[in-house]
Formats: structure tokens, sequence, C-alpha cells
């Protein structure tokens, strides 16, 4: 044993377990065991199956914190980066899942804990709906014309993407600007989905992605109608007023017609007999070429085609008016002539709506002789009197006066 000790393999022997003791003692006292929670690691999501699933909010980050324990030369080098921590997203269902967090920790490093121990991740299903396309037409044709209701072609697309944002989309349109235009737009053009704010929502496909956009840009023109009335009320009524609703309407014509079409008269609407107010829908008679036109709407046609007359009688009554030789105006009295009629007194009788007869005075009444053509001399001429609607002259006693006519 005394020659085993003296030795030089002994003596190399107790040399390296010398040394190794010495590492030992100061690896420990100046590299010693720590422990330490890195923070804030970030959670990987694998095997999403992005064919079926998406996750409901994309925006969303999942962390753990981990302990781990090493040297203090490792631990402190260690970032949240060189963590593995991870959760296996194969097989799972839409909607709320709450799965296993793996962490793994590089070599040298011994993983004490972590948490949280599982987390909930949220996934939202991919669908496909088919939904119809709208146009949304922007801007202002030339004066004078206007758009009709736009088409696309298809009228449907397939949607496609995640089942709450293509449950959130309000509509699926084409925008098309008209500004400018005097004839049919055509185009093809790109989607766009909008959520019930206009919000235009990401994530979605279309098949297919383009549509071709059918404008119709068409001359348009506002009218008035005039009613057609046939017949006369009961004997001892009248006609106090003529309404129609609309007054106007918009029509749509090729432009040579258009610039010729002042108004539109209804189809006849009989009064014959009645002794009290009508009112009825009546159709339009409308010229050949000629379409009604809604410009709410933009649409032509049918559910436009009929306005409602309303015709409103009243029992019949009469006023009398005395009139003198001022009360009378004489027509077409050449320059070079003047005129003095006789001094007569003239009693005009006005037929009118019960309810505003006494409305009825010289004021509103039109009263004169015609001189046209006359020369020199003594005349006699026929009175004649006009009266606004919807009064009537029933008569003018005497209806004629002597007018003298001289030179100046």
């Amino acid at each position: 044993m005394g020659k085993f000790f003296s030795s030089d393999l002994a003596i190399k022997i107790i040399s390296v377990v010398a040394a190794l003791v010495m590492w030992m003692y100061v690896m420990n006292e100046q590299n010693p065991q720590v422990t330490y929670v890195v923070r804030d690691v970030p959670v990987k999501l694998t095997n999403l199956d992005q064919n079926k699933f998406v996750l409901l909010d994309d925006s969303q980050k999942f962390f753990v914190n981990v302990k781990v324990k090493g040297r203090r030369s490792l631990i402190a080098d260690l970032k949240p980066q060189d963590i593995d921590a991870e959760v296996n997203l194969r097989g799972r269902m839409e909607g709320e899942n709450l799965l296993p967090v793996s962490v793994s920790v590089p070599g040298n490093i011994e993983l004490l804990d972590f948490s949280p121990k599982e987390i909930m991740v949220s996934l939202d299903g991919i669908i496909e709906e088919q939904m119809p396309v709208s146009v949304d037409v922007k801007g202002v044709p030339v004066e004078g014309f206007d758009w009709a209701q736009a088409t696309a072609k298809p009228q449907a697309v397939v949607v496609k993407g995640p089942r709450s944002r293509v449950n959130a989309i309000k509509t699926v349109s084409a925008q098309v600007d008209i500004s400018g235009k005097d004839a049919t737009v055509v185009t093809t053009l790109p989607l766009r989905v909008l959520d019930s704010q206009g919000k235009e929502q990401k994530d979605i496909s279309f098949r297919p992605d383009m549509v071709e956009v059918t404008v119709p840009i068409v001359p348009v023109s506002s009218v008035s109608i005039t009613p057609n009335i046939k017949g006369a009320p009961l004997e001892g009524y009248i006609i106090k007023d003529v309404r129609v609703e609309p007054p106007m309407i918009s029509v749509t014509a090729p432009r040579e017609i258009l610039n010729q079409l002042q108004t539109v008269s209804t189809e006849p609407l009989s009064i014959q007999g009645y002794a009290q107010t009508i009112t009825k829908e009546v159709k339009l008679a409308l010229p050949r070429g000629v379409k009604t036109f809604n410009q709410t709407l933009k649409t032509f046609g049918e559910n436009s085609n009929t306005v409602r007359v309303t015709v409103e009688i009243e029992k019949l009554s009469s006023r009398s008016l005395n009139l003198g030789p001022n009360d009378i105006s004489i027509k077409d009295l050449p320059l070079d002539l003047q005129a003095e009629m006789e001094n007569k007194a003239i009693i005009l009788t006005v037929n009118g709506p019960e309810s505003i007869i006494d409305r009825v005075n010289n004021n509103i009444i039109k009263v004169y002789v015609d001189a046209a053509g006359l020369s020199e001399g003594e005349h006699t001429l026929k009175i004649h009197a006009e009266a606004p609607m919807p009064y009537i002259i029933q008569k003018i006693e005497p209806d004629v006066i002597k007018v003298t006519i001289r030179r100046i």
C-alpha cells in the first residue's frame, strides 16, 4: 500500500481528485445553482387545420410563466424565446377549448414548474355562404339623365371566411362611379363586404371575386299631369277644384320625344251626375315610347303608372256684380284711335261653388270689348267676361254696349 501512494500513478490520481474537488468548490461558490421565473413565455399554437378553423380573436396572444433551476451563468442569459411552450390544436372543435400547455427548456436547465397549465383557445369555423351582390352607385350623370336600377352578373357569389365575420356581413357590393355619364355603363369590378356599421370585413374570400356591373343611364324629364275629366256634375252642382297627386311625374323616352313632351293626360274620369267629391286612382295615358320613371327606386313602369285624382264638387251658387263703363276694358284698339263707351249699367251674374262664391268681385273678373279692325264711328260691341276657375260667367245683362271711336 505504501508503494502505491509513493508511485507516480497515485500522485496523478490524487491530483485529479483534488482538482475536481477544488473545481466543485469553486463552482458552488462562484457559479451556484439558482432558481428563476421566466415570465411571459409565448405559447405557440400548433397543428391548427387552417382550412377549417381560425382563432376567434386573431389578435389574442397566450403566455406562461416558467420556473427553472440551473447554474447562474446559464440562467443569466435565459430569455422567454429560449423556452418552448406550445398547445396542440389537432382534432379540436369550433368554440372554446381548454387545452394543456407543454413546456420544454434548454439542456443543463431543470424545469421546476410553469403556469398556467391550461389555456382557453376559442376557434372560429371556416364556412361558405351564398350571398346576393348589390351595386353601390356613386356620382351624378349628365344633366337631363338619370341612372336606373343597376344589376350585377352573377347576382350572387359564394363568400368564404370565419363564421363570426361571415355572419357580420351586411352587404356584398361593387361600387361604380357614373359621374358625367350619358350612356349605359358596363364594367367589371371587385367586391367589398361591409358590416352593419359600413366597415369593410377582412379575411373574406369570394367565388368569383369580380362581377360585371350594368347601370342603365336614361334620359329623363318631369312633366305635369293633366286630368281628363268627362261629364258634368248633377244639375245644381259645380266643380270647385281638381287635384292630382302627384301633380308632376318623371318619365323617360328617347330624347327627341322628351323634348316635345310637356304634359301627360290621364285616362278619362267620368263625374257625370255626381253631387259630391270623388277621388279615384286613374291610369296615365302615356304616349307611345314613354315610360314612367321612379327616381327614388330607380325603376320603370307599372308601379308608377297611376295617379290619384280628386274632383271636389259642391252646390252651385250665384252672385251678381254691378258694372259700369269704367269696369270694361277695350282690347286691340289701334294706337291712333280713342274710344268712349256709353254710360250704361251692366249686371254680371257669376256661378260658383257655394263655399267661395262670396269671393267674387270686380277685381277677379276680366270684362272687355274687342275693337280689333274697327274704324272711326259708333259701334255696338258685344261684352265679354272671363272668370278664373272654378267660377263660370252665367250671363251679362245687357250683353252689348255702344262705343264711339275717334281719331286722336
